[in-house]
């Protein structure tokens, strides 16, 4: 047996050879000492805890369920869904805006629940209580049960239950969470089965939604760093030169190509959001990388290869089995080059709003300089200062100052950034010190590679509830650097900040539906329309009647609503007479308004997006070919007689 090291001082980690694996994999066995994590799980205490994080999560949820609306996301989900659930594939019989894997599930969530759009919500919801376990997991590796349970709770009011839609980036977050705890897991048994099984959490997560592919990148970047601490000091002295020449030339071309990417809107914020995260990843790994003194280039090549396989076979695998009915019709390339130009046209359609610059990152500064004094001071470990800032905290949320409140805000929408330079400095410092276990620096590695890429999502549009698809990836990592960090057992300092966040996201976040404030709404009330499944919605009444004018003026069935609107096509249950339910091109509009088996067109005069605005063409064509029309609510009808 040998002893590695510790875990800051209270968890004792062995290192011993795995019989019947690679030279390279080690059993690890935790041993709890009154420290911070452990091995030796207390399953009844885990299963009660994980228990009632699940049931207060879906009970809270369910007030929430029926609420946050926006017509033109339910209304392509809907659609999406209801054409694949009637025989259609993505991208080969319609235009789908995301990758198609989406519209499979909720295709089976239509079969299971019925065709309404509480069925997608269902089937979301069912994802979330399953997302809840991996959260949970993912910090009991670093703090206690209590801690953990307390962790999971403010990861759910910073993310699914401030907009309840069945959205992609949701399924995005909860996959890149199963395959943060797979990656955790193989850490501790180095069993390379649970890197088949991250790759497969990236494969479908990739067929819901292309951003999948930034989770992807993040385990690469890990896997190259996890690579480094492969060798065992007995190994012949070889600088391995073929191989950083490599490692380097990748990495350099990992930062180019998003500078690349973003080069066309390259403001202060992207530069601090977007750039430096990544930028301060790969540094970390180059460095690492220069310490590598004992391994050849054979071996480090052969080690990767060993790290990447089961990984990439993971990903492949459920992307095969997807792609299986396209290859069977010859079809690849029409879905290949759907999803290309669905992507590129998404990022173009939904403008620019830009995030947080390096001005706001003050407030996360500040929010980082207190987990620092607490983890490093010891007059921030006792009770009363603890109590003292948990009701200096509890003020800001009873106050409810606008710029207090923006000042909450902006310390976690600007955290990631600080909390990458916080990791990879810990992984280079650690590298000289030897204070940190290797396993520590893995986990660490892992964490805020995935919070780096992750964020991601929030390009081009930086919106705030495109912050709540990725905040609990960041989360987590502030968790495993301040356990792993700390130098002091007292937690009441800590204990008052997580709790505060937990509250503002109770009390604040979630009440006001963040999605809202980048397009004022109305009041909500409840659709009654059996498709709707119960949802409380903008213009409600005006819906209802739209819907059975529609109905009435329509005897073949056919429709088309224009400017964005794919909602009537689901609630009606009118057939859109063209492929896309969003905005297809003003020549296969016009060819389909000239055949003559239109009688009625809908034109939706506040479009949520304003890139959607229908051609002068088709509305030239419409008002002449339709020559009877009514205004409902924010929609024109126009109709034959």
């Amino acid at each position: 047996m040998s002893t590695e090291g510790t875990t800051s001082g209270s968890v004792r980690t062995e290192l011993r050879k795995a019989p019947g694996r690679e030279p390279f994999d080690v059993e690890i066995r935790i041993h709890e000492t009154g420290g911070l994590a452990s091995g030796r799980v207390n399953r009844p205490l885990t299963a009660a805890l994980v228990g009632a994080v699940m049931l207060i999560s879906a009970v809270y949820v369910g007030l929430h369920i029926q609420s946050g609306w926006v017509p033109a996301d339910e209304g392509t989900l809907g659609q999406s869904a209801l054409r694949v659930l009637e025989g259609q594939l993505p991208h080969r019989d319609f235009a789908e805006i995301y990758t198609g894997g989406l519209s499979v599930i909720h295709a089976a969530a239509f079969h299971v629940f019925g065709v309404s759009l509480m069925s997608l919500r269902i089937c979301v919801f069912l994802f979330f209580l399953a997302w809840l376990p991996a959260v949970y997991y993912i910090a009991r590796r670093f703090v206690s049960p209590m801690a953990a349970a307390l962790i999971t709770l403010t990861a759910v009011s910073w993310s699914y239950p401030n907009y309840p839609a069945a959205m992609p980036s949701w399924y995005n977050l909860f996959f890149a969470t199963f395959g943060a705890a797979a990656l955790l897991r193989y850490l501790e048994v180095r069993t390379r089965r649970w890197l088949f099984v991250a790759g497969v959490f990236g494969g479908i997560s990739l067929l819901i939604k292309i951003i999948g592919a930034y989770y992807i990148a993040g385990v690469l970047l890990f896997l190259a760093f996890v690579e480094q601490g492969e060798y065992d000091s007995d190994e012949s002295q070889n600088r391995a030169i073929s191989y950083r020449v490599f490692s380097a030339c990748a990495l350099l071309l990992f930062v180019a190509t998003l500078v690349s990417v973003f080069r066309s809107r390259l403001g202060t914020g992207e530069l601090y959001e977007f750039i430096l995260p990544p930028t301060a990843l790969a540094g970390a790994i180059l460095f690492s990388d220069s310490k590598i003194h004992r391994a050849s280039t054979g071996q480090r090549f052969r080690t990767l290869v060993r790290l990447l396989a089961p990984f990439v076979a993971g990903a492949l695998a459920p992307i095969v089995a997807f792609l299986f009915p396209y290859a069977l019709t010859g079809t690849l390339r029409q879905f290949f080059t759907g999803v290309a130009s669905s992507a590129i046209s998404r990022a173009v359609g939904l403008g620019v709003i830009r995030p947080p610059g390096i001005g706001q990152a003050l407030c996360a500064a500040l929010l980082m300089g207190l987990l620092a004094a607490a983890m490093y001071l010891r007059e921030f470990q006792g009770k009363a200062v603890g109590g003292c800032v948990g009701l200096a905290l509890a003020g800001l949320l009873y106050w409810s100052n606008p710029s207090i409140l923006s000042g909450v805000w902006y310390s976690v929408a600007t955290l990631t950034p600080l909390v990458v330079l916080a990791g990879g400095a810990i992984i280079v410092a650690s590298e000289r010190s030897g204070r940190f276990t290797k396993l520590q620096r893995q986990q660490i590695m892992l964490l805020i590679s995935l919070a780096a890429l992750c964020s991601l999502v929030q390009y081009p549009f930086a919106a705030p509830i495109y912050l709540s698809y990725c905040v609990p990836l960041s989360l987590v990592a502030v968790v495993a650097i301040v356990a792993s960090a700390r130098r002091h057992a007292g937690t009441y300092v800590l204990a008052s900040v997580l709790g505060f966040y937990l509250l503002f996201g109770v009390v604040r976040l979630v009440p006001n539906y963040i999605y809202e404030l980048t397009h004022k709404v109305g009041a909500m009330q409840k659709l009654e329309l059996k498709r709707a499944g119960g949802l409380r919605i903008e213009y409600a009444q005006s819906f209802g009647q739209m819907i059975q004018f529609l109905q009435r003026r329509s005897p073949n069935g056919l429709l088309y609503a224009g400017n964005d609107c794919p909602e009537l096509y689901f609630l009606s249950g009118l057939h859109n007479v063209t492929r896309d339910d969003g905005g297809a091109p003003a020549e296969e509009v016009l060819q389909a308004l000239r055949s003559g088996d239109v009688r009625v067109v809908v034109i939706n005069e506040l479009p949520f997006f304003p890139s959607a605005q229908m051609s002068p063409a088709v509305r030239a064509e419409v008002t002449s070919r339709f020559p009877q029309s009514v205004q409902i609510g924010i929609f024109h009808v126009f109709w034959k007689p």
